[in-house]
């Protein structure tokens, strides 16, 4: 009996002991005759921190600071204390303005409170100028029950404190999930649009649209690709939130997933571009990168280049076979007629394959300059164009005539000079050809490249 006595007891003296170093934090701070504001959690039993409570408070201290400078009220970040002891994680900081009433700051606290998914998990304090506590007068009601007031189900010991303990962690565990795979979703869609954009406006380029030429197009320039990226760019979250979801263990299964998706950025591409086809090829290509980071980041948290190259060839299994080889279409796309009569696979090949024209060929060139220039991103589109078979260039005219583009494009990356860059340039013009398969396959070479750089 003495035993477990002193099991219950040293927690709550310890527990008694962080309560008053709180206070005392406060009253240092009333000192300077300036209002504070501090976050802890309502978490029941012993021990009150763990690594979810820690992740949770992380996440739930930042929305807190950003709404606080949203309301012109930012907390001190200099004065500002961060600490996780017996009572928990612990956050207090003075007010570095304190212009708006403590009762209006109150209020804007309990409205963040309301509005947060979990807000009664929360306690956001507002001690005045003096020291004293600023109380609404309200009673909060109890996070698990919801009918009755905290301090009523607390007192009364309405719950058993192991059930509210895992209720509390799991909705906990579920909100840091989700929080994370929306950060994930954001990062990969911004560096996929980063990405495209920084291929169209790569300049100059042999055949292609850039910011000073139409290259071989004349129905297209470079704002139509800015119209076309920022269409497509509207899907990227639901590509990366579609890969995270998916559960089937046969990933060929994810192709539909992804297609369904492609076919609605196709119609907005086109809306957008006034029925010009500028990025339908790269749809499939970053559709799938997208898709495969967001599966493979939905287990694991950092980007593993043999791990993306296995998921995407999953995806893609006899991906050829399936669309191009087995299938007498009537009305085919310019790479299914390609196929058809030269048994060039274009993007859905390189799929199949895991990319590599962009990690054998693309990345390398990257990944060797300590820093990205515009000659970094030519060097890495002329590896790719020299070795890549880009039924863009087929369909314009023939292979032997891009046999002689890759012949050229590899010539102008061992001697990287004006001169042979001219070359292939007016090559393209004369023979009217654009390597757009090329240029699509370095949008996904700079997603990739901007992934490794970001250390995630």
């Amino acid at each position: 009996m003495i035993i477990n006595y002193i099991k219950v007891i040293e927690p709550l003296q310890s527990l008694l002991a962080s309560r008053d170093e709180r206070a005392g934090l406060r009253k240092k701070i009333a000192l300077a005759k300036i209002p504070s504001v501090s976050l802890s959690l309502n978490v029941p039993g012993f021990p009150k921190s763990n690594a979810t409570t820690q992740k949770f408070f992380e996440i739930c201290l930042k929305d807190l600071k950003y709404f606080l400078q949203a309301n012109r009220i930012p907390a001190d970040p200099d004065r500002a204390i961060s600490q996780t002891d017996v009572a928990g994680e612990f956050f207090i900081a003075p007010f570095s303005v304190a212009h708006t009433p403590v009762t209006e700051i109150k209020q804007l606290c309990e409205t963040f409170e309301e509005q947060h998914p979990l807000g009664r998990f929360l306690d956001v304090d507002i001690t005045d100028s003096a020291g004293n506590p600023v109380s609404s007068g309200k009673a909060k009601p109890c996070f698990f029950c919801l009918q009755y007031p905290a301090v009523v189900c607390r007192r009364e010991k309405t719950h058993d404190p192991d059930e509210l303990r895992e209720f509390m962690f799991s909705k906990m565990s579920a909100f840091c999930l989700h929080h994370r795979e929306n950060e994930f979703c954001r990062h990969l869609s911004s560096l996929a649009l980063k990405a495209i954009l920084y291929e169209i406006s790569l300049t100059p380029k042999p055949g292609l649209v850039d910011k000073i030429s139409n290259g071989c197009h004349h129905d297209m320039n470079y704002t139509t690709f800015l119209d076309s990226s920022v269409a497509i760019a509207a899907y990227f979250t639901d590509l990366v939130h579609a890969g995270f979801s998916f559960n089937q263990t046969d990933l060929s299964r994810a192709l539909p997933v992804i297609r369904n998706l492609g076919l609605r950025m196709e119609t907005d591409m086109f809306a957008g571009t006034q029925n010009v086809n500028t990025q339908k090829g790269l749809i499939f290509l970053m559709g799938i990168s997208l898709f495969a980071c967001g599966y493979m980041f939905s287990v694991q948290e950092h980007f593993e280049s043999e791990r993306f190259r296995e998921i995407v060839k999953q995806i893609c299994r006899d991906l050829t076979g399936k669309e191009l080889a087995q299938h007498e279409l009537m009305d085919k796309t310019h790479g299914e007629t390609v196929y058809s009569r030269y048994a060039a696979p274009g993007a859905r090949g390189e799929a199949e394959k895991g990319f590599p024209m962009v990690f054998e060929f693309g990345l390398p060139e990257l990944l060797k300059c300590k820093e990205l220039t515009d000659e970094a991103m030519q060097r890495a589109f002329l590896s790719i164009a020299a070795n890549n078979p880009d039924t863009n260039i087929i369909w314009r005219r023939n292979p032997e005539v891009l046999e002689k583009f890759k012949t050229l494009a590899n010539n102008a990356l061992q001697q990287y000079n004006p001169e042979n860059f001219v070359k292939l340039m007016n090559y393209c013009l004369d023979e009217n050809i654009s390597p757009g398969g090329s240029a699509d396959l370095l949008a996904v070479t700079l997603f990739i490249y901007f992934q490794i750089k970001s250390g995630r």
